[in-house]
């Protein structure tokens, strides 16, 4: 009588846990075994109904251009964090009564007009765009993103949405875009061990500086300046301290510095900011660094010329993105990775500029369904049960680096402390080249620079503002 009982109870306990649900459906066994696996997530409440979330099956398209065109969680999984994500993505979509996943729509150069069509338009579809700057700065102009600010039913304070994406994406008080997770490592300093070695420079130091904060601007120089060497007294160096893309070097000098050329005032409006001090003497540093310790470009040489000369072990540093680990895996000479050194005038914290993909939802949708796919949006991109370690993000990278530390401590510095680039923003502006080109390659004084394009970008910039 006693186990009948019992029976009784656990049925109607766990009957009561998929009705609670929202889920209108009957459930599969593995639906019942996902739900007895995830037992212990609680699942949130429509605070209109009072019980828990259900969106009627309602289909919603995160749309890419990468992703498999049949679903994101369909695919195979290619590691256990994967599979782990899949799996709680399916109990998510049961428990919350809804057909979300990733797809990949078009490809990379349709998906601009892709989003600004569907925008324009509207359609049955209901999408969250995953874009890049390319569709970022012509919507944020035409008002085509939905004010994410609007929707109160998301707590936005929450710390997976990513602070750096809410900034770029704040126009007079409101914001545009997120993006559910933490902002990518991305710019830093690439060194070759063995010239450092060989320059007397033991490269652990490097690591050893970042920690203690004294990886500056000056402890830099002096490490370019011990490897540029003439190592057959010749009169012609051999090695060099570096090899850059101008641009990276020197926005991430910039950075470093505490400013930007384009800044953002508290009121949303773009302003330039080049002719700061600051940036000035970033750009004067940035181009004496290139005169004295940079390879000159070989004659005939394509563009890129400087990513084989760090390959093939010709320069000591070289300031680069994160991702091109991939491109370095099998260079022969060892090699770290630390983030940019910290300039005189900055605020003593070492950063990266963020560069992520930013999720939008197209403002031709009215309230309600915008609010829908919103809510169903932050449901599913709830935190993996088990994942929720501040360090489980790691794991992927220490495969790519040759050292733990540039994972512990140089990825995790720039996750910490990303800073978003309102150059991006500005229509015709064109990464500031006119200004970088030219100082870096000393055509022009920063000033030079300044007062050359500073009508013309104003322009660029109201044009923006307004």
């Amino acid at each position: 009588m006693v186990k009948r009982a019992l029976k009784i109870v656990l049925f109607i306990g766990f009957a009561a846990l998929f009705v609670s649900c929202g889920n209108k459906k009957n459930l599969t066994e593995e639906e019942k075994a996902l739900f007895k696996e995830y037992k212990s997530v609680k699942l949130e409440k429509d605070p209109n109904t009072k019980k828990v979330y259900d969106f009627e099956g309602m289909e919603i398209i995160v749309a890419d251009w990468w992703s498999p065109s049949d679903g994101l969680d369909n695919a195979e999984p290619v590691n256990p964090v994967d599979e782990d994500t899949k799996k709680f993505h399916k109990f998510l979509k049961v428990a919350y009564n809804v057909d979300i996943d990733t797809y990949g729509i078009g490809g990379w150069g349709a998906h601009p007009q892709t989003v600004a069509n569907f925008c324009t338009t509207g359609g049955d579809e209901n999408y969250v765009f995953i874009i890049d700057n390319r569709s970022l700065t012509t919507g944020m102009k035409g008002n085509l993103f939905y004010d994410l600010s609007s929707i109160t039913s998301i707590d936005w304070s929450n710390p997976k949405w990513d602070k750096a994406t809410t900034d770029l994406t704040t126009k007079d008080g409101r914001f545009y875009g997120m993006r559910p997770m933490a902002s990518e490592p991305r710019v830093g300093v690439f060194f070759n061990k063995r010239l450092l070695k060989e320059a007397g420079i033991d490269p652990e130091t490097i690591y050893d500086l970042q920690k203690e904060s004294k990886w500056t601007w000056e402890t830099f120089e002096e490490m370019l300046k011990k490897t540029t060497r003439d190592l057959d007294n010749d009169g012609a160096f051999d090695t060099y301290g570096m090899a850059n893309l101008s641009t990276e070097f020197c926005y991430l000098a910039a950075m470093s510095n505490g400013t930007s050329y384009i800044g953002k005032d508290s009121n949303g409006k773009y302003f330039n900011n080049i002719g700061n001090d600051k940036t000035l003497e970033a750009l004067s540093w940035a181009a004496r660094m290139k005169q004295a310790y940079e390879k000159p470009q070989p004659e005939g040489a394509n563009w890129d010329w400087m990513y084989a000369a760090f390959i093939n072990g010709e320069v000591a540093f070289q300031v680069d993105q994160q991702y091109r680990v991939g491109n370095i895996a099998d260079m022969q000479d060892d090699w770290g990775f630390v983030c940019f050194p910290l300039g005189p005038n900055g605020d003593g914290k070492y950063a990266t500029l963020a560069q992520d993909n930013i999720y939008v939802i197209p403002a031709c949708y009215d309230k309600e369904r915008a609010e829908k796919i919103a809510k169903a949006f932050d449901l599913y991109t709830t935190e993996v049960p088990g994942y929720d370690d501040d360090s489980s993000w790691k794991e992927d990278y220490y495969s790519r680096f040759r050292d733990e530390r540039a994972v512990d401590e140089t990825l995790q510095l720039m996750r910490d402390n990303p800073k978003p680039r309102f150059d991006t923003m500005i229509i015709g502006i064109n990464q500031v080249g006119e200004v970088i080109w030219n100082v870096y390659g000393g055509g022009q004084t920063p000033q030079e620079a300044y007062e050359a394009t500073k009508n013309h970008y104003q322009g660029l910039i109201d044009e923006m503002n307004n």
